[in-house]
């Protein structure tokens, strides 16, 4: 299968076609930067860039055509971009030993597409950060539409009620960071974070490659 891939997505930047990189640091620069928001339940969340234009193409072709191996190297750009732009919060989180937790995929999603682009991120992202990581604290219960599909907000909230659980209440840590790929109206953050609180979590923090700027 890596074979396949390498044939069909060659390292080379989605964006000028050149180098050996997904995204090289000229295209990099071109990228409008995320934000830090506040949401009711967090202490803050963050998204690295925004999810627009050249960001938004390469999320697509590592959810969808399966190109896994770029997710490490966006990993990278990610602790990279917070050690710069946020070193209060992460020195905050280190200092704090929060635990990076991956919004899970549903069961039949992950079969289907071969690995979870969020659990591969908080992995990451806790070599180059020095922070903890879990998987599989909480799962999904039922299988839903992707909120990328929906369009309006009270739907994407809707579509998120309730989806999530908690897996084993004797090993959730109390501080939190729910590591995703994307976030849009902040459904799924949320639905995640409510069911953690309800077991043992007290502070909880987002992070994501993009989100979309209100």
């Amino acid at each position: 299968m890596s074979l396949i891939i390498n044939w069909l997505f060659p390292r080379k930047c989605f964006g000028c076609g050149q180098g050996e990189e997904y995204l090289c640091t000229l295209c990099e620069t071109k990228i409008k930067n995320g934000e830090l928001i506040k949401k009711d339940g967090f202490e803050g969340i963050i998204s690295i860039f925004k999810y627009d234009g050249l960001i938004k193409d390469i999320i697509e072709k590592i959810k969808y055509g399966f190109v896994s191996d770029a997710i490490e190297e966006m990993a990278k750009k990610m602790a990279r971009k917070l050690k710069i732009d946020y070193p209060n919060i992460v020195k905050y989180w280190q200092e704090k030993k929060y635990i990076l937790v991956p919004i899970p995929l549903h069961p039949q999603r992950q079969r289907w597409r071969g690995f979870n682009q969020s659990e591969i991120l908080a992995e990451k992202l806790s070599k180059e950060l020095k922070l903890g990581w879990k998987n599989n604290l909480i799962r999904r219960k039922i299988k839903i539409k992707s909120q990328a599909k929906i369009k309006n907000r009270e739907e994407k909230w809707k579509n998120m009620a309730d989806i999530f659980q908690v897996v084993d209440n004797k090993i959730i840590p109390k501080k939190i960071i729910l590591v995703d790929d994307v976030i849009t109206s902040g459904a799924t953050m949320t639905g995640a974070l409510k069911a953690l609180k309800k077991s043992g979590v007290n502070l909880g923090w987002g992070l994501t490659l993009a989100g979309v700027q209100k």
